[in-house]
């Protein structure tokens, strides 16, 4: 009998199930911060590090003054998306690392011209050549050496995309390592900060019921300290960092997971920091350690543990590969595509169906095509005829579908589609969550609406023999 809850939750706010999880067996949940119960105006957040990435490049590195006018184009870069760094090329690959759509530059590809360029082989993105977007904090550099590339196609022809490339990189690391970027958002946390109560209720809840909680994060602590305060305090009665049952910055991740590093003390107070040689404990604000001294100190089981992040690679892929702990992923896409998914679902039925009437006017055609390969006269023009009115009524039903895809796709990202598919296929990034996340959600604030004792279940995914609907 299904959860007469679940009905009531609308689908925006859903979690998704990859991998069977009981929350009851979860003794500690460890939550990365930005993007995942910090949440950031994207567009506000990436236009500003869009510019001052674009200052840098004039600033630091000799760019032309012209570049100052380009725009950010919020909607640009999607989250999965692969750079050749080599070409400027941009491609978004399936499962099996077919290009489904790619542009050069900020230019598309027609059909022939990627078919020419990438049908034949799938792409080995493991190849130092090749950058994959994991994360939002990606849209801005995205953006800006795809029009780089433009403008320096136009403007000279013979250009080292590689090493473009790397000075746009450069600079955004540099931006994000130095005090503009934070400065300003620090200073301005409205524009750039959004506030979510049921995120703050979320955690409360699992809290009252037992549930321990950590804030594993990459940032230092004085810029935490001061985005948690805007974030959280509005709805708490007492700090955040009381909130948490243990909070770690500074953590390097993905290294935190994989690597030796030991723990540092934080003072909650002043941000200073103090070696000691005892045990980290409950309660307690440390900056870098890892993993295995976290669970060897705290007495966890891997099994115990369960992480939520934004960043594939960095909270989960790593994570997963290297530990036991459980996974969750944030995909923030989510609550505008799976809206979109739930009102177009007659028009994926209406595909389906039309599919299946192609097909067996495709199986009549092939019935006619042999007997028009055996040349028998009695049957020759017979199957002729038949033969071209079937190609009219198939010409006809592509036109049709053709026009139901152009329908199922209206809401999505209009350069490149779903984040989650490669046309009819998963994409790649998709493939990655399913393999690794063992549940996934557009918001933490989703944890809300579901109790902490929640059984998540996988449900049976169709393989390709299995009977169909």
């Amino acid at each position: 009998m299904k959860d007469k809850r679940i009905k009531e939750i609308s689908v925006k706010n859903r979690i998704f199930v990859n991998r069977t999880l009981n929350m009851s067996n979860i003794k500690l949940i460890g939550f990365d911060m930005d993007y995942t119960i910090a949440t950031y105006n994207v567009a506000a957040f990436e236009a500003k590090a869009y510019d001052i990435v674009k200052e840098k490049l004039i600033n630091e590195y000799d760019y032309p003054e012209e570049i100052r006018n380009f725009k950010f184009i919020e909607d640009f870069i999607i989250r999965g998306l692969v750079i050749d760094t080599q070409t400027g090329d941009f491609i978004k690959l399936n499962r099996y690392g077919f290009v489904r759509v790619a542009s050069h530059g900020t230019k598309f590809y027609s059909f022939e011209e990627q078919k020419d360029k990438y049908g034949l082989y799938s792409i080995d993105i493991t190849e130092p050549r090749y950058y994959t977007i994991h994360t939002l904090f990606s849209q801005a550099e995205g953006c800006l050496y795809a029009q780089l590339v433009d403008y320096f196609d136009e403007k000279r022809g013979n250009i080292n995309y590689q090493s473009l490339f790397s000075d746009v990189r450069k600079c955004l690391n540099d931006a994000h390592q130095e005090t503009e970027l934070k400065g300003e958002i620090v200073a301005n946390p409205s524009k750039y900060l959004i506030h979510d109560k049921r995120i703050v209720d979320a955690l409360l809840k699992f809290k009252k019921y037992g549930k321990k909680l950590a804030l594993i994060t990459n940032s230092d602590y004085d810029y935490s300290r001061k985005i948690m305060d805007y974030c959280f305090k509005p709805f708490l009665n007492t700090s955040w960092q009381q909130l948490f049952d243990l909070v770690i910055v500074s953590a390097n991740k993905p290294e935190y997971f994989t690597g030796h590093n030991r723990y540092l003390r934080v003072d909650p107070l002043t941000g200073y920091l103090t070696n000691f040689y005892g045990q980290i404990e409950w309660g307690g604000i440390y900056q870098g350690g890892n993993a295995s001294i976290l669970e060897k100190h705290l007495n966890l089981k891997p099994s115990e543990i369960l992480y939520m992040g934004d960043h594939i690679l960095g909270d989960v892929v790593t994570l997963k590969e290297t530990t036991g702990w459980r996974t969750g992923l944030v995909v923030k896409e989510l609550a505008e595509e799976v809206p979109v998914l739930s009102t177009t679902r007659r028009c994926h039925k209406s595909i389906a169906a039309k599919m299946n009437m192609k097909e067996k006017l495709e199986n009549i055609a092939n019935d006619c095509r042999e007997k028009l390969w055996l040349r028998n006269k009695e049957t020759y023009d017979l199957a002729k005829a038949e033969l071209e009115e079937v190609k009219v009524k198939i010409f006809k039903i592509d036109e049709e579908i053709r026009e139901l895809i152009f329908e199922s796709q209206k809401g999505f990202n209009k350069y490149w589609g779903e984040v989650m598919r490669a046309g009819n296929e998963v994409s790649r990034f998709s493939l990655l969550v399913e393999r690794y996340a063992c549940i996934y959600m557009s918001a933490i604030a989703n944890l809300y609406y579901y109790s902490p004792f929640k059984y998540y279940r996988s449900q049976r995914r169709l393989m390709a023999h299995d009977p169909q609907n």
